[in-house]
């Protein structure tokens, strides 16, 4: 489901170029946009692009993972 983002924000990071970086932006951007739409949860989106945008961050893999854990099985939250 998130194959695609984690394409683009590998061509960011590797992206040395700011207008190319900043055409990768507007996709990931366009991506959210249709994820959101198709009822994925907005909160795990937000984190999940976070720790993508940032590998070394270990804090917001964390984050994510804890979550993903954590969050409720409800149907409004999804």
């Amino acid at each position: 489901m998130f194959s695609k983002l984690n394409n683009l924000y590998w061509h960011i990071r590797y992206t040395r170029n700011k207008s190319v970086k900043r055409k990768y932006y507007r996709y990931v951007l366009n991506e959210k946009k249709r994820l959101i739409e198709t009822g994925v949860d907005v909160e795990e989106l937000r984190l999940y692009c976070r720790a993508l945008s940032g590998r070394l961050n270990v804090h917001a893999e964390r984050r994510l993972e804890s979550y993903r854990k954590n969050r409720p099985e409800d149907p409004f939250f999804s």
